[in-house]
């Protein structure tokens, strides 16, 4: 097994008791583990836990970031009732996972004392200064993936395998005490001494079993996502008497159009999202008044929608040039 790969940052059924810092090149302390309360993230009502996620510089990098998010949901998001959400561009204030892509030794806090952390997690992808072995574009995105499960593990509040008391690995293992979901794992992709490197990526059985045991198993009927209604009115009072406005909402634009005159004074539009986090929207309108003349308007902004919840809002105009455009704002 190759040195370098099996010294990245990996995550297992071994929970948090330890305490210990590490000291990253840039010379900046990371809590790594505590001890005492607090460090599994919390349920909601309906029962799953959500844990936002955003990248702190992904420009550059959409194949290698949804490489990421897909990974991760069809592993510890299908085996545990985790919803990871949001996948966007970190915010000043931004909670849950925020990820900086690096070209270093990728590693990770451990669970929610990494919440709203800047750089929590590192990921590598590129592997210039660690796994070279990685960079051969054949197995770049596998070990992206693989990596990338290991150091989410932690996220949800796992330690290294093979540091349990009872592990049989004699070459990584390290002391570091924690609370005990299974069976020693010698398949565990947080075991260093698993002679597939972090298990292909692959969460063994008992991975399954000690995360289910943390956060429960996948629930299949959980209303995650909701809908958001958008109205517009015809403001005949302000001479209004024909309005043309283009809304797009999300990562993927997803366009709706509303048209009101005289005659249909009133129009609305529904957006449906099947999970919790944050959405942007842009609109665009062209509108005509009694004067005979057009007059155009923009606006833009973001919301954070929370799981199995309707909104309802409404298209309205700000006074701004006037002579040129309007500011448009939902309320």
């Amino acid at each position: 097994m190759n040195n370098a790969w099996k010294r990245t940052s990996v995550v297992l059924i071994l929970l948090v008791i330890g305490c210990f810092v590490s000291v990253r090149a840039q010379d900046e302390l990371r809590l790594d583990a505590n001890s005492g309360a607090g460090w599994q993230w919390p349920a909601a009502s309906d029962g799953v836990t959500y844990i936002p996620v955003c990248w702190e510089n992904a420009a550059g990098w959409q194949q290698e970031t949804q490489h990421v998010k897909n990974k991760i949901l069809t592993t510890w998001g299908a085996a545990a009732n985790v919803k990871f959400y949001g996948w966007g561009n970190c915010q000043q204030n931004s909670r849950g996972v925020r990820i900086l892509i690096a070209d270093t030794r990728s590693n990770s806090g451990i669970g929610r004392f990494m919440d709203g952390r800047r750089n929590g997690m590192e990921l590598n992808f590129t592997f210039r200064n660690f796994s070279p072995s990685c960079q051969n574009e054949s197995r770049r995105f596998a070990c992206i993936g693989s990596v990338a499960v290991h150091e989410f593990g932690h996220a949800l509040g796992l330690m290294h395998e093979q540091d349990r008391a009872d592990s049989t690995c004699t070459t990584e293992r390290k002391h570091s005490g924690g609370l005990l979901l299974t069976a020693y794992d010698p398949h565990s992709v947080m075991n260093y001494c698993n002679p597939r490197w972090n298990n292909d990526g692959l969460l063994s059985q008992l991975d399954v079993v000690g995360i289910q045991k943390l956060y429960g198993k996948r629930g299949g009927t959980t209303n995650n996502g909701g809908t958001i209604t958008i109205k517009d009115t015809l403001n005949v009072a302000a001479g209004q008497r024909s309005e043309h406005i283009i809304m797009t909402l999300g990562n993927n634009g997803a366009r709706r159009d509303m048209r009101v005159n005289m005659s249909s004074p009133s129009t609305q539009v529904s957006y449906s999202y099947t999970s919790p986090g944050r959405y942007c929207y842009k609109l665009w309108s062209a509108t005509i008044y009694s004067d005979g003349k057009s007059y155009d308007g923009y606006g833009e902004g973001c919301w954070t929608l929370e799981a199995g919840k309707n909104y309802s809002v409404e298209v309205k105009f700000r006074k701004g040039t006037r002579g040129k455009t309007f500011d448009i704002v939902l309320e």
